[in-house]
């Protein structure tokens, strides 16, 4: 991207989604309500620019560039979106609340796991935003060809960045940069408007929806604990390294504490409390009983939905890749030979 006299742009290959711009709504100018999160399972590049104007060729260099991508653009100004297709023309939408101020340019490609694949900013452009924003996306193009995707695993330390440098975007976005004391209600609270900065959610918890309205920051693990007292999940050492946190996410074992609670409206979420039916309890939950596979405990309930997992994920065929993959769920009381044990029985009872 050329930047004519002014600071080189930032690339990144491991910045976080912007799960505070996830969560803006939009309606079109038909009516329909639309949110970038109706692109989930879908590439999408995120152009987020004070100013927005583009001539017929530009748009058309746009389409050609997506096409390439196999992507959808979206580029939010301070007062409008405009949602791009590979092939259709433009639609402009309207927010259905404040949108965050812009300065400069920031242009990220969500993949369809709404995970950064790619990054690139420029505090102070001086070329007009289409032609930055087409660059940025030949850039991309070029990135994602020789870059691997997310999904081939994060380390713990890039998994630590993505989410420092995701809270930063969701602290620039939605102004969350200083804490606030809870107000007193208002009228427009009673009403049932949703607060500035706050966004209403459900969330899909052990087959139950549970309405929620919260701050776009707020974690899966704090909405889980503090918001719908399921405290089954804990929170050890609240930056994704203990694993004490783990739930289920469609089957998949996450660290909740990494988690934004606006990314999974919609997922299936499995904590410890919904394994259990009645007074039956869950096979893995059965054999950390049988086979004494916890001291103190407090680790036990991200052990037994990541071994709930690992056993989905067929990664069961000796202990040593048991113990491989059960290492992201540390315990400190040293129960690792009988957690072994369990997971072994599970896997021949099964």
């Amino acid at each position: 991207m050329s930047v004519p006299e002014s600071p080189a742009p930032r690339t990144s290959a491991s910045a976080g989604p912007p799960a505070g711009m996830l969560a803006l709504r939009f309606v079109t100018a038909g009516g329909q309500p639309f949110s970038l999160r109706q692109l989930a399972g879908t590439t999408f590049v995120l152009a987020h620019v004070e100013r927005w104007g583009a001539t017929p060729a530009e748009e058309a260099g746009l389409r050609a560039e997506l096409r390439g991508l196999g992507a959808e653009l979206v580029i939010v100004t301070p007062t409008e979106a405009i949602h791009f297709g590979p092939d259709d023309a433009p639609t402009r939408l309207l927010p259905s609340g404040p949108l965050p101020p812009a300065k400069g340019l920031k242009v990220q490609v969500i993949d369809a796991a709404q995970m950064a694949r790619w990054s690139q900013s420029a505090e102070s452009p001086e070329d007009p935003p289409a032609r930055m924003v087409l660059d940025a996306l030949r850039a991309a193009g070029e990135a994602l060809r020789t870059r691997p995707p997310v999904n081939a695993g994060f380390s713990r330390r890039e998994l630590l960045v993505t989410s420092l440098v995701s809270a930063f975007a969701l602290a620039l976005f939605d102004g969350c940069t200083t804490a606030r004391p809870t107000p007193e209600p208002t009228a427009q609270a009673l009403s049932g408007t949703p607060a500035p900065g706050m966004v209403d959610i459900t969330l899909k918890i052990n087959g139950a929806s549970h309405p929620l309205r919260i701050e776009p920051r707020v974690t899966l693990l704090d909405a889980l604990r503090e918001q719908l007292g399921l405290t089954g999940s804990k929170k050890g050492c609240d930056m994704g390294q203990c694993g004490a946190c783990t739930v289920l996410a469609d089957g998949k074992r996450i660290n909740a504490c990494l988690a934004l609670a606006v990314q999974y409206e919609g997922r299936e979420i499995t904590t410890i409390e919904g394994l259990a039916h009645g007074d039956e309890l869950h096979p893995v939950q059965a054999a950390f009983l049988e086979h004494d596979a916890f001291q103190c405990g407090y680790c036990t309930p991200g052990q037994i939905l990541s071994a709930v997992a690992l056993l989905e994920e067929g990664h069961t065929g000796s202990d040593e890749e048991i113990r491989e993959f059960m290492s992201g769920n540390l315990c400190r009381c040293g129960a690792y030979s009988n957690i072994v044990a369990a997971v072994r029985s599970c896997r021949r009872s099964g």
